[in-house]
């Protein structure tokens, strides 16, 4: 017996009205865009709205939800759904050294939503659009393009999982905490060796 890969979810409570999203460019329309507004059906179907996660659109939260589901319980946590995406590093390692970090290839579909999702952030004004420039310049375009669908991933894993909304704290408030978690680890650092850190 073939088990189905939606599971029933109880009935949410639906807003009268949800503010679409703002589009990336004003006059763009995609022709893969559904002809009907999906995205009640989405939140009623899921319980929460992925189309408000920046990069995923109609059309992508379709794909994703129909190679993945509702049930998030196939998976442990979100390090075990990214690993089965084909979003997470495999590591060649010898001798407990790191040779090579590399993706695997693989056609799973929603991996390719979920790329495609971040190529939707590339510029945006939102945590997903800072974590992926600031990680172009150190690891590459491709290798940042590949840790934004991951971060991606994990949020609607959570989302479907715990059924809580979506928060994008924007791009600012991520620069700024990133920077408040830099400056603990220097100042841990500097205290283990014996120095203070002081503002120049």
């Amino acid at each position: 017996m073939i088990k189905p890969r939606f599971e029933p979810v109880p009935e949410v409570s639906i807003p009268a009205a949800i503010t679409p999203p703002p589009r990336r460019k004003p006059h763009s329309h995609s022709k893969n865009a559904p002809a009907v507004n999906t995205r009640l059906h989405i939140l009623r179907i899921t319980g929460v709205d992925l189309v408000a996660v920046h990069g995923i659109s109609d059309s992508l939260a379709q794909t994703i939800l129909a190679e993945i589901g509702t049930d998030m319980s196939k998976w442990p946590d979100d390090k075990h759904f990214c690993s089965w995406l084909g979003l997470a590093p495999k590591n060649d390692i010898s001798g407990g050294k790191v040779l090579r970090r590399r993706i695997m290839k693989n056609r799973n579909r929603a991996a390719q939503a979920f790329r495609m999702a971040a190529q939707a952030v590339l510029r945006a004004d939102c945590a997903f659009g800072a974590f992926y420039r600031r990680l172009k310049g150190r690891l590459g375009p491709a290798q940042a393009l590949v840790a934004t669908a991951h971060k991606i991933a994990r949020t609607v894993y959570h989302m479907l999982k715990d059924r809580i909304p979506y928060h994008d704290i924007g791009a600012a408030e991520y620069n700024k905490r990133f920077r408040e978690r830099e400056l603990q680890y220097l100042q841990r650092k500097a205290a283990k060796l014996g120095y203070t850190l002081s503002l120049a």
